[in-house]
């Protein structure tokens, strides 16, 4: 298997839509533990991506594209059908992808912390400088430096034990697999007007306090998606960790949607 994935409830897949959850950069499925364990008796797949948690290194060139093929192959695999599809940040560029190349099987979505444009060129190159720089170890201490930014002001001083979480994951995250992602996320497309035709129960969330992605681009994903987004207060960019409650409201939500 290309990606390592976790389940919940596992004995109800197939008879029932199972929720999967991907993972921001450079997380792995221990992001999801807060989410998870709000869903009583619905089947749960939390995936590691490429390279980080159980999952091996790729092989195959960076694609979210080929990323978006192994949880599709995963979850097939684990007798699944019909899925709502829920990422955060890298993870929500991927849920995308799936929702473009596996149709049939994305039957919801609820994006949190992410857009659906192409970076920038300044973006791009910072992503491509940290995809050499990894290789050669200067990643981590890099990312450990940016995780203030990544959650709200509130987070960091009031709740310490999650920048700790943080700091302890992309320590442990190799530097291949850190190389790899970022490569995938600098060449990824935009996706807006796949959005516009997918035609399924979708929501968007997002921080009141995030720096990485807009406010803006977030209504834009959910006008084309045809749903609202929800802002949630006291947090960043990484809202599963710093409001569990808030993303597996919305994710329920979209799944009674579904069925």
């Amino acid at each position: 298997m290309n990606v390592a994935i976790f389940t919940r409830d596992a004995q109800r897949i197939g008879g029932t839509p199972a929720v999967v959850l991907l993972a921001a950069f450079p997380y792995d499925h221990r992001m999801w533990e807060g989410v998870a364990r709000r869903f009583e008796g619905v089947p749960v797949i939390a995936v590691d991506p490429p390279g980080f948690g159980h999952s091996p290194i790729p092989t195959d060139p960076p694609s979210l594209e080929i990323y978006a093929d192994y949880v599709a192959q995963a979850v097939r695999a684990e007798g699944a059908e019909k899925v709502l599809v829920c990422g955060n940040s890298m993870g929500g560029h991927t849920a995308q992808a799936m929702i473009e190349r596996h149709p049939r099987l994305v039957g919801g979505v609820v994006l949190v912390g992410t857009k659906a444009d192409i970076d920038t060129p300044a973006a791009r190159a910072a992503r491509t400088e940290m995809a050499v720089g990894a290789l050669v170890g200067r990643a981590q201490e890099q990312l450990v430096e940016g995780i203030p930014t990544m959650l709200a002001k509130e987070t960091v001083t009031d709740f310490p034990k999650i920048p700790q979480l943080m700091e302890k994951w992309i320590n442990e995250a190799p530097g291949e697999a850190i190389s790899w992602a970022q490569r995938a996320l600098a060449a990824r497309p935009g996706r807006l007007e796949t959005l516009g035709r997918a035609q399924i129960p979708a929501m968007v969330v997002r921080g009141e306090q995030d720096q990485s992605s807009t406010a803006a681009q977030a209504e834009a994903m959910a006008k084309a998606l045809g749903t609202r987004v929800v802002s949630v207060p006291r947090a960043g960019h990484l809202v599963p960790l710093e409001a569990p409650s808030a993303v597996a409201r919305a994710v329920m939500s979209v799944y009674r949607r579904m069925s």
